[in-house]
């Protein structure tokens, strides 16, 4: 199953971020949305796993992630960052697209069912256009949300 995307969990920032300030922002924002407690659990594990290899996949997309305890299923969190963010991505570019993972312990298959989709959705150009190009939050919800079809 795709991670679950709540139009709430969907930003786009207004300026340049640096690359911590940037997944601190749409772990927070996760954390506030899907209400999960321990926010600093999520974004110590999300920091971890970025100091181990870079997410962000290339073509100006990341996709952070980490396992919780404190889900139940996979959610979704979005920023679109139109300025960019040096990300030490494996194609050297500013990332202006990440997608927050966070999944429950147990469930592998959610989680690379996901990872998948925006991979797929990423190396698409006409999609990562369309989701790039995204002026307003709503738009770049709508964009996401047709990942699941």
């Amino acid at each position: 199953m795709f991670a679950v995307l709540h139009p709430d969990a969907v930003i786009i920032s207004n300026g340049k971020l640096d690359k911590e300030t940037a997944i601190t922002y749409v772990v927070e924002l996760a954390c506030r949305v899907y209400t999960i407690g321990d926010c600093s659990e999520i974004l110590e594990n999300v920091i971890d796993r970025e100091s181990k290899l870079s997410t962000g996949i290339g073509l100006e997309v990341a996709v952070p992630h980490c396992w919780s305890t404190q889900v139940q299923h996979c959610v979704l969190a979005v920023m679109l960052v139109p300025e960019g963010v040096e990300y030490n991505s494996v194609d050297n570019q500013p990332v202006k697209l990440i997608f927050l993972i966070i999944s429950p312990v147990k469930d592998i298959t959610g989680h690379l069912t996901s990872l998948s989709a925006i991979s797929q959705a990423a190396s698409d150009e006409t999609i990562r256009m369309r989701l790039l190009s995204a002026t307003s939050v709503e738009e770049l919800y709508q964009n996401v949300d047709e990942l699941h079809e």
